[in-house]
């Protein structure tokens, strides 16, 4: 052993840190911090940046006890998430909760993911006389409150100017939020953003996503001008808008240098040969990303050569079966792709489509129709397939594949209806080398056990595995005689949800579960989602387990049965 150590250190800082290119923030940090004041120099920049997600319940223990608290000086962003790492929120709190200020004195960036409003709320009381810290992110919140917001705004002392929160269902405050000027934010309704942005009268960045359908006339009259905003970004899809719903908008952000819009609309001036939309925009913009889906009569109305040669060139993406089209400036600039099948024909080339992280599905798509879309998506690091419309039978005869591009961003793949596509998850699982995480319906994931070739795929690539609940009308639910399938296929899992809500009892699957991966000592997390009428799983998750499954009182795991959400959470 320590012949190895020694070749390990002759190497030059420059050849290891090469090295700790491959490894995870966290597990350098993990293995070498502490050998020697060498390593502690070469590493110094792994700490300043802190992911705590995607480790194991004993490494969490490990870092929170002996390396954050040595480093915590040096850290200027943290990330805690119990999305991997189901409980990674608890462990870190019982640590820090009473001494945030003192472990961590310069830290000016908070990320939080996959936390319970309730979570959240007690988090939030954490941070106080934190004088650097003033961004904070909140994503995949698993549950809501009404005053979550105005606690997030007035965390630490009102420190924070940076807020990315997508969640729409927060009460807005009833006091202006001055301190805010960079908003990341997800609301209801269309009707309360002009209540939202009279209250944030000195924003400078601000990006908005309408959630729910509105079918009122969008009014600014009353709204003071943001005189201070010069990025605004707004998705709006869930109202027809009209020009002069924007113009008056428009006439509230008179100093905008940058303007991204995703809208809908039935208002033929956004498409005629007039172009009014670039004779409302503010004078002051440099740069404006735009794509509207148009609901049209007749083809007729769309004037394709004016959008083309317009100020800022766009692009018509044409469905003549759902007489709609999708148009959008050039290059594409959003992170979210949504067309339909045959809009594909029109697309750009693939230098146009370098910002798309995400395609969802639109009307009942298949996987192998999103080929020639995502060929021309070749960044792309999510793609989901949803349920079909109404009672739409997938095709019975299987069209020819098109060839795809390596893509090397591909990580994610969401399969929600029930289609025989082995083929054309085969072929991803092919040319994405870094897929690593499947979501799919056990209705979907049934008929590929018996498919050798995809199975062997799957075991290659997989280590993030969520299984969803089946529709109602499957002929087959997810229960115990499935799980050694799941344990012959998946053999370098490391994360395990399953969604068994009106289906099997949560204790039964996770008995299940924890007995057949028992030799699988990758499998790090477990998240079992239903029903439960066991009172000991309730109330003490951890004696439950050791009464009924090979787990011990000195293995080191964390558990918890988390009523508000009806999870089962394991951290191993």
């Amino acid at each position: 052993m320590a012949t190895y150590v020694s070749n390990f250190l002759v190497l030059p800082d420059e050849i290891l840190l090469e090295i700790y290119k491959y490894l995870l923030n966290l597990h350098v940090l993990y293995s070498f911090y502490g050998l020697n004041k060498r390593l502690n120099t070469c590493i110094i920049g792994y700490c300043r940046h802190i992911s705590l997600a995607d480790v194991t319940c004993y490494q969490s223990h490990y870092l929170c006890r002996s390396i954050l608290p040595e480093i915590g000086s040096q850290i200027r962003s943290l990330l805690i998430s119990n999305c991997r790492s189901v409980l990674q929120g608890k462990i870190f709190s019982q640590y820090f909760s009473h001494q945030m200020s003192k472990i961590f004195p310069h830290l000016q960036k908070l990320i939080l993911i996959c936390f319970t409003a309730d979570e959240l709320n007690i988090f939030l009381d954490t941070l106080n006389n934190l004088s650097n810290l003033n961004q904070i992110e909140i994503s995949d919140l698993l549950t809501d409150q009404p005053n979550l917001f105005k606690h997030v705004v007035e965390t630490n002392n009102n420190r924070f100017t940076s807020i990315k929160f997508k969640t729409s269902y927060s009460d807005l405050p009833t006091c202006p939020c001055l301190n805010v000027s960079d908003l990341t934010i997800s609301i209801q309704t269309l009707e309360k953003l002009p209540d939202f942005l009279s209250i944030i009268p000195n924003i400078r960045r601000l990006n908005v996503t309408v959630d729910e359908i509105s079918m009122m006339e969008a009014k600014f009259d009353n709204l003071s001008p943001l005189i201070f905003l010069k990025y605004f970004f707004l998705r709006c899809y869930n109202h027809f808008w009209l020009l002069e719903e924007l113009k008056s908008l428009f006439e509230k952000i008179p100093t905008v240098e940058c303007l991204s819009l995703q809208l809908s609309s039935q208002d033929n001036y956004f498409v005629n040969s007039e172009q009014k939309i670039f004779n409302i925009l503010p004078q002051t913009i440099r740069e404006f990303n735009f794509s509207l889906r148009y609901f049209y009569d007749t083809i007729e109305e769309i004037d394709q050569n004016a959008l083309i040669t317009s100020r800022f060139p766009m692009i018509c993406l044409i469905d003549e079966n759902l007489q709609q089209a999708v148009l959008h400036t050039i290059p594409y600039k959003f992170p979210l792709f949504n067309i339909s099948s045959p809009m594909a024909k029109k697309m750009s080339t693939f230098e146009n489509y370098k910002n798309v992280d995400m395609f969802y599905d639109y009307h009942g798509m298949t996987l192998a129709d999103t080929f020639p879309i995502i060929a021309r998506c070749r960044r792309i690091k999510e793609i989901a397939i949803q349920l079909y419309e109404k009672n739409d039978e997938p095709p019975s005869v299987q069209q020819p594949l098109i060839s795809l591009p390596y893509l090397y961003y591909l990580k994610r793949i969401w399969l929600l209806h029930s289609s025989r596509e082995y083929n054309s998850l085969k072929l991803l699982l092919q040319i994405a080398p870094n897929l690593s995480e499947l979501f799919i319906a056990f209705d979907n994931l049934l008929p590929i056990f018996d498919d050798k070739d995809t199975c062997q795929l799957l075991g290659k690539h997989i280590i993030h595995l969520l299984i969803l609940r089946s529709t109602v009308t499957a002929p087959t639910q997810l229960t115990e005689q499935y799980i050694p399938y799941l344990v012959k296929i998946f053999t370098h899992l490391r994360h395990l949800q399953v969604d068994v809500t009106n289906g099997i009892s949560i204790e039964t699957i996770t008995l299940s579960i924890i007995n057949a991966f028992k030799e699988k000592s990758q499998l790090i997390s477990l998240v079992v989602e239903g029903q439960s009428s066991c009172n000991e799983l309730k109330l003490n998750a951890r004696k439950w387990l050791i009464d009924n499954t090979h787990l011990t009182i000195d293995k080191i795991f964390d558990t918890e049965f988390k009523e508000q959400t009806n999870r089962f959470l394991l951290w191993m």
